[in-house]
Parts: C-alpha cells; structure tokens; sequence
C-alpha cells in the first residue's frame, strides 16, 4: 500500500514511477485472486493461476465423495421456493464443511447433489481415510440439522454418500472461454454409482472396497460395517465389492 514519493526526473525519479507501478498492480493482481477466490475453490484458484495442470490433464490417486438428497422433487413441489434455498443453503453449509474439516474439496454442486474429491489437488497421503471420516461427519451434521429443522417447523432431510478411491485425470475442463478444474475416469463413475446404491441397500453410505482397504484397522472397527459382495452397478460389467456403513456404531457386522 506504500507509495515512492517522486520528486525529480532524473533516473532516481524513473525508478520511482516503476515501483509505483508495480505496486499497482500488485494490489490489482491480489484483488483479482481474492476475488477468483470467491467463485472457486482456493486450492482449485491456486493449482490454476500455477499453471501446473498439464493442457491434457495430470492422473492422480484420489478418493471421490458423492452425496444426493433423497426425495428432493416432492421437497420443492410441497414448499416455498425461498425456503427451499434456505434449507439447501443450510445443507449445503454443514456438508462442506464437514468436507472442508478433513481436507477435501467440494468441486461442484449439481442441484442437490455434492461432488467433492480427496487427495487433489493438494494431495494427502490418507485421503481415503479423511472421506470415510468426512462422510461419517456429514452423517453426523445431518442429524444435528434435522433438529433444528423440526424446530422451526420445515422438512427433514436424508441423503445417500458413495465413496471410492481410485485413480482418476485431474484437468481443467471445457470451452475455451470456460473452464472447470475436474476429475475424470471410472473411479468418479463408481463413487457416483455407490451413492445411487445406497436407496436398494437401505443405508445412507457406501464405501468401495478400495476405499475400505486403505483405512487403518481402528477405523474399520470404530464403526459397523457390512459387506455387499457381488453387487451389479449401473456401467460395470462386473460385479463390485463394498461395504454399508451402517447407522449405529459398535462392533462390525461381518467381516471387515
């Protein structure tokens, strides 16, 4: 915010005008990135103005959380357009940040659906183990919402979380006057496909068998957990391997 008072127009005073100058734009670069801040992600914001996302993409190991609403459409069919906002924005609130307190990034809401990663793009070693605790948080949050929601007299919610870790292409996506930072690859399909699965299997999470893989024995047993073998996922040819992680917490049921 300094400026160089300039009083001569010798090679002194030059010297001066180019400080202030670059001052300047200083101050019109970070107003640019606080602002660019405010539309993406910071860590999205930074990975893009560094340039280190190669043109055709940088394939990493991550872990994918998806999250949807259940019964969404009667929702806003039966309510107030404006408290329905209020109700989204108060989700929405609490997921990221339960998201946001493991390290994971939320990439997009899509409608009533979260889509955040993992391990990208600043990558942690236990990315699979911050998603089965962000969506055990998010479990969490939800429950605590809901109260407040049955206070106030408006709808309840309940949503279903897919999780799986994999490899996937970290690139920045779309038209050349718009683009995306994304992940893309099987593993974003089949965490999307675990959180479908969560409606036939009657619970309100699902990790891989992957994912589960990764997380330290005390974490497996620290909650119940069933295994779903040979279950048919929408675009697999073959069955997949995974586990419901189930309401109540206590010793696992079955093997884990």
């Amino acid at each position: 915010d300094e400026k160089v008072r300039v009083t001569s127009n010798d090679e002194i005073g030059y010297t001066g005008d180019s400080i202030n100058d670059m001052t300047d734009g200083l101050i019109e670069r970070d107003l640019i990135k606080d602002t660019f801040g405010k539309y993406v992600a910071k860590e999205v914001r930074d990975e893009v103005l560094s340039g280190r996302t190669p043109l055709d993409g940088e394939k990493k190991e991550v872990t994918i959380l998806f999250s949807d609403l259940r019964d969404f459409t009667p929702m806003t069919e039966q309510n107030d357009p404006k408290l329905v906002v209020r109700i989204m924005n108060a989700y929405f609130r609490e997921m990221a940040e339960a998201i946001k307190e493991e390290e994971g990034l939320v990439l997009q809401f899509i409608g009533d659906e979260i889509y955040a990663v993992f391990g990208a793009p600043v990558y942690r070693q236990d990315h699979a183990a911050r998603a089965f605790r962000a969506g055990l948080k998010m479990r969490r949050r939800l429950t605590g919402l809901n109260r407040e929601f049955e206070e106030k007299g408006w709808p309840t919610l309940r949503h279903g979380i897919g999780i799986h870790t994999g490899e996937a292409l970290a690139a920045n996506i779309g038209s050349p006057d718009r683009l995306s930072y994304l992940l893309v690859g099987d593993a974003i399909n089949l965490a999307s496909r675990l959180q479908s699965l969560t409606k036939k299997v009657g619970t309100d999470m699902i990790i891989s068998a992957t994912t589960h893989a990764c997380l330290a024995p005390d974490e497996r047993k620290a909650i119940s957990l069933e295994r779903l073998e040979n279950v048919s996922v929408k675009g697999k040819s073959k069955p997949v391997e995974a586990f419901a992680v189930l309401e109540r917490e206590g010793p696992s049921h079955g093997p884990s």
